[in-house]
């Protein structure tokens, strides 16, 4: 039976995460190659990388963007809800060294004299890097055994893989302007969405681009303290019209 007090603090742990904490991981979705010179196993095809209007950075395409809260803040929330929080490997070798098999490691999280079983992978890093980053990867895993940046889970249920997207060229005068809405899009880049949604679409156009060029990442990547910034730069840049603009859901 947990205690009011206790519930009370596994409720804070629970508590979303601000936007600016939460980063996007690329996950690739294609096809690889296989080949006896894998050693049995396939391999990410190189005209597959490529930069991402997604979040910015050099990856494989196609690919979906899983919503993650770094290591670093998992253990600020632990150590505010519970400062004797701990974790333990579920096994250990002779020397007492935890076992990692198959490139991941089980372990024990324990909060608030509860205790609850996570697993964590390296995914490509290796050497020591891999070994923090399994630790790390576990102690997130278990947290959210707790509830700990749970919504993040769910909503990666619905997360399509999608393809870099363009938007349309100023050059264009005829394309109309199609407002990207992520479904894992958080309230700050709704709330910046529904501003372009406001002007006439070559306004629109104007204003994406003039983010892009003074932000350096399009609209629909910003967080939310950069929204801020961008709300304010539009509003010395353009007037607001009433004119609708269409509004697509990818």
């Amino acid at each position: 039976m947990i205690d009011q007090m206790t519930q009370e603090r596994l409720n804070t742990l629970r508590a979303p995460f601000p936007d600016d904490a939460v980063s996007l991981k690329p996950v690739y979705t294609g096809s690889y190659e296989y080949g006896a010179e894998y050693d049995g196993g396939g391999r990410i095809p190189e005209s597959a990388w490529g930069k991402c209007d997604v979040c910015g950075r050099y990856h494989a395409l196609p690919a979906k963007h899983l919503r993650y809260v770094g290591h670093a803040r998992i253990t600020e929330r632990l150590n505010d809800i519970d400062p004797e929080w701990d974790w333990r490997p579920l096994a250990v070798d002779s020397d007492g060294v935890p076992i990692i098999r198959g490139g991941s490691m089980w372990i024990e999280l324990t909060v608030l004299g509860i205790t609850r079983k996570g697993v964590g992978d390296a995914g490509s890093k290796i050497g020591t890097n891999a070994t923090k980053e399994i630790v790390g990867d576990a102690i997130r895993n278990a947290a959210m055994r707790f509830g700990c940046g749970l919504e993040m889970w769910f909503e990666q249920d619905d997360d399509d893989a999608y393809a870099p997207l363009q938007e349309p060229k100023e050059s264009d005068s005829k394309a109309p302007f199609l407002l990207v809405v992520r479904p894992n899009a958080t309230k700050a880049q709704k709330r910046l969405a529904d501003v372009l949604a406001a002007l006439s679409d070559g306004d629109a156009i104007d204003a994406a681009h003039s983010i892009y060029s003074e932000f350096g990442r399009h609209y629909y990547e910003l967080n939310q303290r950069e929204v801020d910034a961008a709300l304010e730069f539009l509003d010395e840049l353009h007037a607001e019209d009433p004119d609708d603009c269409e509004v697509i859901k990818i």
